[in-house]
């Protein structure tokens, strides 16, 4: 995935001004930045909730328009970060549910929601009702609804917090199993987390990417994102 230039405005206050940055195949970048740095309304553009001003957006070379792509949007899957889950739903119901919303006849969704609650570890807990289940399985099940039909780019906000520090490692290992056949862009706020899981870094400061980089190049990120988000 490729953004070239996305400009965003609200109210003629400009939120995203000249974004421009790649995601490659296989591999996690994370998304920092200040609370309305313009983090979340960079995921809301790519996952088609919101509609850029100016600037170009590439899938595999091809541009593509989220707002108005269905085809480009069955490739993608967004996780934000309060995840309504039906709690008097089981995970096997929910996931079972989801289905149901995609309409897609030509996939196999019983082997498919058998797969995902395998990938996630779920499947100890498939009939146990959300409510019952701790925050880390609740994680996993919205993880596995995010799964199905197999997303080529996952799209992650915040998606360890709230997390206990066993729960975090779970998640944490999951996530990079993930990222072995899709590309995922991980939004977090915890810097630890961007060093411990994302192979490339983004940091976003007042509607404007003031870092992009490997994560193996930044030598202190905490003092890194601290000179550029003063």
């Amino acid at each position: 995935l490729k953004l070239s230039h996305i400009y965003k405005s609200f109210s003629n206050t400009a939120v995203l001004k000249d974004i421009s940055f790649s995601i490659p195949n296989n591999s996690i970048v994370g998304l920092l930045g200040p609370n309305g740095a313009g983090k979340t309304t960079i995921m809301r553009i790519i996952t088609g909730f919101l509609k850029a001003d100016n600037g170009v957006i590439k899938w595999n070379r091809a541009i593509v328009n989220p707002a108005e792509d269905k085809k480009f949007r069955s490739q993608i899957a967004y996780l934000p970060e309060n995840n309504p889950l039906y709690q008097v739903m089981t995970p096997a119901e929910y996931l079972a549910f989801i289905v149901q919303i995609k309409q897609d006849k030509s996939i196999d969704w019983k082997k498919e929601i058998k797969q995902v609650a395998k990938q996630t570890d779920i499947v100890s807990v498939l009939n146990k009702k959300i409510a019952h289940l701790s925050k880390g399985f609740k994680q996993r099940v919205a993880l596995s609804a995010s799964l199905l039909a197999k997303p080529k780019l996952l799209v992650l906000d915040e998606a360890t917090s709230g997390l206990d520090p066993k729960q975090i490692v779970e998640v944490r290992r999951l996530i990079k199993s993930l990222a072995k056949n899709r590309s995922i862009l991980f939004s977090t706020h915890i810097l630890s987390e961007a060093k411990a899981i994302c192979d490339h870094i983004l940091i976003i400061n007042q509607g404007r990417i003031v870092l992009d980089s490997n994560i193996k190049k930044v030598r202190n990120l905490e003092k890194k994102f601290i000179q550029l988000t003063q």
